[in-house]
C-alpha cells in the first residue's frame, strides 16, 4: 500500500507540473488561479499571475500528506482516501492541462466551469 501512495503522490505532482508548464508556456492571457484557497493566498501575497507557485504549493501539500500518512494516519482507510483523492486530483490536473494545450474545453473543464456558474 505504501508503494501505491508513493506512486499516486508522483502522479499528482507530475500532472500538476504538466499543467503548470503548459499554462506558463501557452498562456494567451495572464494566469489566474481558480482554486479559491490558493487565490486568496496569492492575493494576500500580492502575486498576480504565477503558474509555478501552485506547482510548488502542490509539492508542499502532497509532502505533508504523505508524512502524515506515514506517521499519525498510517491506517488503511486514510491511505485509501488519499489514493482516491489523488486519482481525482490527477484527473482534474490532466483535464486542465489538456484544455489549456488545445485551447478548448473538454468534458472535465466543462463540468468544472459549469459548477462555477452555479455558485455565482
Amino acid at each position: 500500500m505504501d508503494l501505491i501512495v508513493v506512486l499516486i503522490s508522483f502522479d499528482i505532482i507530475a500532472s500538476k507540473f504538466l499543467d503548470s508548464y503548459i499554462t506558463s508556456y501557452r498562456a494567451v492571457d495572464f494566469y489566474q488561479e481558480r482554486n479559491p484557497f490558493l487565490a486568496k493566498l496569492l492575493s494576500a501575497l500580492n502575486i498576480d499571475h504565477d503558474a509555478w507557485l501552485s506547482f510548488f504549493f502542490t509539492i508542499l501539500v502532497v509532502g505533508v500528506a504523505v508524512y502524515f500518512l506515514n506517521t499519525a494516519y498510517a491506517s488503511m482507510p486514510y491511505q485509501l482516501l488519499f489514493i482516491l483523492t489523488g486519482l481525482f486530483t490527477t484527473t482534474l490536473n490532466l483535464g486542465a492541462a489538456h484544455s489549456t494545450y488545445f485551447g478548448k474545453k473538454n468534458f472535465i473543464t466543462r463540468r468544472l466551469l459549469q459548477g462555477r456558474k452555479l455558485e455565482a
